[in-house]
């Protein structure tokens, strides 16, 4: 009798500390599950981003929807339950598609001439509000036989003095600076043979056009640049659509110019709309191959947390050499340079 009555204390003890400890899977097994279905509807809504353009914004975020979704499924396969682990790994696959595709994919071929040549585009958005505008001609100066086109977004009248500095070094310049968001200007060291600031199809969003002349090329290269308005509304949803539609059809248009577009498209490449402008343009992407690289916002003087929604495309023909991302220059967006083969 005196043997149970000691044991009994002991067995009630770990009897508690097992339903403690179950207890507490349960409440986190419940959680992951809400989770899950969360991001269930996450991926739903994305799917019907041609149908709203609320809906769209949930595609900006297809990477994360699929990590957070891999994570999910690895601690719910931790806690025992099985069938919602197999949920959140669908889930995890669906959404890591797209990325995994760019992760693993090829830059343009582009055609090898025997001594090719090289052209480089600098694009940045400057920020509204850039207090220190000569951060950026004095990285610009320093680099300057790097770099072929700077296009710089956002420019207002506080940028007059700076495409002054950089008229030197870069003598060909189109501006058209306001205090808003849609300032823009192209300053090149190449010869323009034509260039202009367009207001199609909305005098509210310029755009610039231009045809540079490159060394060794007998036709000159077209080049777009761009400021989409930002999807914050329907209304500048559309707008934003409207405009990469109509730079898609110039685009094709000039094909034998083999054009380049780059700018700040305000969508990431997991967006349809994105997915549309390269279909119609006719031009491939030029991202780097097995990176994520991201643009916006600048967070811990890098990129590495954000969003992709600054972009460079370019007829098949050109081939990437390089994207480069950074550095930090001041901006809440990372600037982008490209370099291709002619």
């Amino acid at each position: 009798m005196d043997a149970q009555w000691c044991a009994t204390p002991g067995a009630a003890a770990k009897y508690g500390r097992a339903m403690a400890i179950a207890s507490y899977q349960d409440r986190i097994t419940r959680r992951l599950i809400i989770l899950a279905l969360l991001l269930l509807v996450a991926t739903l809504l994305a799917a019907l981003a041609n149908q709203y353009w609320v809906f769209e914004l949930f595609t900006h975020f297809t990477p994360l929807v699929a990590v957070a979704a891999f994570l999910c499924a690895l601690m719910l396969g931790l806690m025992g339950a099985w069938r919602w682990t197999l949920f959140a790994l669908a889930l995890a696959l669906w959404n890591g598609l797209a990325p995994a595709q760019m992760l693993l994919g090829s830059p343009p071929s582009g055609s090898q001439g025997a001594v090719p040549r090289q052209f480089t585009v600098f694009h940045l958005n400057v920020g509204l509000h850039h207090e220190q505008p000569s951060r950026i001609t004095t990285y610009l100066q320093r680099r300057a036989k790097a770099i072929d086109v700077v296009v710089l977004l956002e420019v207002t009248s506080d940028f007059e003095a700076a495409l002054d500095d950089l008229r030197e070094l870069f003598p060909y310049q189109i501006r058209h600076l306001e205090d808003s968001p849609f300032g823009i200007a192209l300053a090149s060291r190449q010869p323009l043979d034509f260039g202009a600031v367009a207001f199609i199809p909305s005098e509210l969003y310029p755009h610039v056009e231009a045809t540079i002349k490159l060394p060794g090329r007998a036709t000159p290269l077209a080049l777009y640049a761009l400021h989409a308005p930002p999807p914050l509304s329907g209304e500048f949803a559309q707008a934003r659509n409207a405009k990469l539609q109509y730079i898609a059809r110039l685009a094709a248009a000039q094909a034998a110019a083999t054009p380049v577009v780059v700018g700040d498209f305000n969508m990431t490449p997991w967006s349809p709309y994105f997915t549309r402008f390269a279909r119609d343009s006719g031009l491939s992407d030029a991202r780097a191959p097995h990176r994520l690289d991201h643009t916006w916002p600048v967070t811990f003087n890098n990129a590495h947390i954000g969003l992709a929604i600054d972009h460079s495309f370019a007829h098949p023909s050109l081939r990437l050499v390089k994207r480069v991302i950074g550095p930090d220059l001041g901006s809440d967006h990372m600037p982008v340079t490209v370099t291709f083969e002619y």
